[in-house]
């Protein structure tokens, strides 16, 4: 009985082993080209330049013309009612609207700046999401890290208590002493499970980029070695002042001025007199049976000469040219902001000795060891332990800002001069 239940428990495990969902690893270059495959806000967003193509093919369609019919009721000379006969009246009449002073082709230009406005609109969906999507990456790469030493600690901590049972039994160490170092650990769980926490948002944050499953588990991966050598020297800030007319908002707002005066011509144009043709035909109603006659109808512009809409197309003209401005002076201070957090970022980074992170379970190990053999007070362990856990979250921190101020730049150029 029991060798059945153990074959039973076998198999119940390597069930549940293949039935695991596969750890799914990924750089950020990875990620990036899924996010461009999937992405549900970047795709819906791709539809407005299809809405926008659509408008301009509106504006280049013609008026339709217009056909009117007309039947008599009554034919008072034979008492025959809607008489279709030769001696029947009706009436056919067709009208066609022109358009005059080059108001369909001002539509037309005006509608093909709208679709090169909505395709930057999508380049600057595309800007931002992405920017979004690479600063996620690298916070979780570096929470997760951070979790490895809250793992390392907690698991020195514990093993350590375990070793100091049989002690204490001995009366080696005091109740106190055991009290203190299970307040340490009680206090590094806290603060590894708030830790967790963060880590579970920032994922759920990731994969709603992707558009994955919350549960599908992703491991990141990321080659800080990048940092070693990264200087700022081969790119100064001017040469980055002169990217910045890439960037899809600084595009867009380009283009809205060039709106804004296409659509000034279009309501100028638009004062011209309404011209329409027509053609008429008349069986038995006018002077002569079967009446042929063509026409035209003009409007006279006394009264409405689109003088508001004429008005308001100016004042666009002017609000867009400050707007224009407003974005260029924005997205210069931007730069300089970010060149210089980077540069700062940088320069911190490099006072720092890398080498602390891969000691750090030899110097958790020898503090243990050392205060087992009571060659260190309780305190100095314990001060050894946050100095440690300090100094590599802090390094972790500093890493990551640098890998973030460089985002930063990259979003901010509107395009990638950092590759990680």
């Amino acid at each position: 009985m029991k060798l059945l239940i153990i074959i039973i428990s076998f198999i119940y495990s390597c069930v549940s082993l293949f039935a695991q969902e596969p750890v799914l690893k990924l750089t950020l270059h990875d990620a990036e080209q899924i996010f461009l495959k999937r992405n549900l806000s970047l795709i819906a967003s791709k539809y407005d330049i299809d809405l926008a193509e659509a408008q301009v093919t509106q504006a280049r369609l013609f008026e339709n013309p217009v056909i009117s019919l007309e039947q008599n009721v009554y034919n008072r000379l034979n008492g025959k009612y809607f008489d279709i006969g030769k001696e029947g009246e009706a009436a056919v009449e067709i009208e066609q609207v022109i358009n005059l002073a080059g108001q369909r082709n001002k539509r037309v230009r005006l509608e093909k700046i709208n679709r090169e406005i909505a395709c930057y609109q999508f380049e600057e969906v595309l800007r931002t999401l992405r920017s979004e999507l690479n600063k996620t990456f690298v916070e979780i790469v570096f929470a997760s890290r951070s979790l490895g030493i809250y793992d390392r600690e907690v698991n020195s901590l514990e093993n350590l208590l375990q070793a100091f049972e049989l002690h204490q039994d001995k009366g080696n160490i005091s109740l106190m002493e055991r009290s203190r170092l299970e307040s340490l650990l009680l206090s590094l769980r806290k603060e590894k499970s708030e830790l967790e926490n963060h880590i579970i948002e920032l994922r759920c944050e990731f994969n709603l980029l992707l558009n994955m499953p919350a549960d599908q588990h992703i491991e990141l991966l990321l080659d800080d070695e990048v940092l070693h050598g990264l200087y700022l020297s081969f790119l100064s800030f001017k040469d980055m002042e002169g990217l910045l007319v890439s960037r899809p908002d600084l595009k867009m707002a380009r283009s809205g001025m060039e709106a804004a005066k296409a659509n000034l011509k279009l309501q100028r144009s638009l004062a011209a007199p309404e011209c329409s043709l027509k053609g008429m035909y008349d069986r038995a109603g006018n002077f002569i049976n079967n009446y042929f006659a063509v026409g035209v109808s003009l409007s006279i512009p006394i009264f409405n000469r689109n003088q508001g809409n004429i008005k308001s197309a100016k004042t666009e003209i002017c609000k867009t040219g400050r707007e224009e401005e407003l974005a260029v002076e924005k997205a210069q201070m931007e730069l300089y902001s970010a060149y210089e957090r980077l540069q700062k970022n940088i320069d911190l980074y490099r006072t720092t000795n890398g080498k602390l992170e891969h000691n750090f379970d030899k110097l958790m190990d020898g503090a243990a060891l050392n205060y087992q053999r009571r060659n260190i007070s309780l305190l100095e362990f314990i001060d050894y332990y946050q100095s440690y856990k300090e100094a590599c979250l802090q390094l972790f921190e500093l890493k990551k800002n640098v890998f973030l101020a460089m985002e930063d730049l990259n979003m901010i150029v509107g395009q990638t001069v950092f590759n990680y």
